[in-house]
């Protein structure tokens, strides 16, 4: 009984000591929960509208949609379209060096870039004088960071 109990106490220890070592190396290659699949690049097409409408006796401009969100690394295709019947206005992105100097009432304009530093940015008119509220005529442009460049 001796040789046996020694045998039988050896192979439990064997069989403990695999299982943590299993234990131990599933542990250190757990991806943490919070960490997010990596994102894809892809093709963003947004069509940006600067409408007009009578408020008392002004007239206001805005973007429609006012925020646009993509995510860095992605190509953006962008559709300028001006709504506004009476008034030429222009598009700017300054932080990616897009400007549309002037779209024309009814027209559209396209530009494609791509999207490469994560951060919020204004785009406004490239119009200075278009109207009275030319400096609110603003929208903000988000590239979030978790892309791939």
């Amino acid at each position: 009984m001796g040789q046996r109990a020694v045998a039988a106490g050896a192979a439990f220890v064997a069989v403990l000591a695999t299982a943590t070592a299993f234990y131990l190396v599933d542990q250190g290659y757990r991806v943490p929960t919070s960490a997010a699949p990596p994102v894809v690049p892809e093709v963003r097409q947004f069509d940006l509208y600067l409408h007009t409408f009578e408020f008392g006796d002004r007239q206001v401009h805005h973007w429609m949609p006012p925020t646009l969100v993509v995510n860095a690394g992605d190509t953006v295709i962008l559709r300028v379209h001006n709504a506004d019947p009476n008034s030429t206005h222009g598009f700017e992105l300054g932080a990616f060096n897009i400007a549309i100097p002037s779209v024309p009432p009814g027209q559209t304009a396209t530009v494609r870039f791509r999207a490469t530093r994560p951060g919020v940015y204004h785009f406004g008119c490239a119009l200075t004088g278009c109207g009275a509220d030319h400096g609110s005529q603003i929208g903000q442009f988000v590239v979030l960071g978790n892309g791939r460049l």
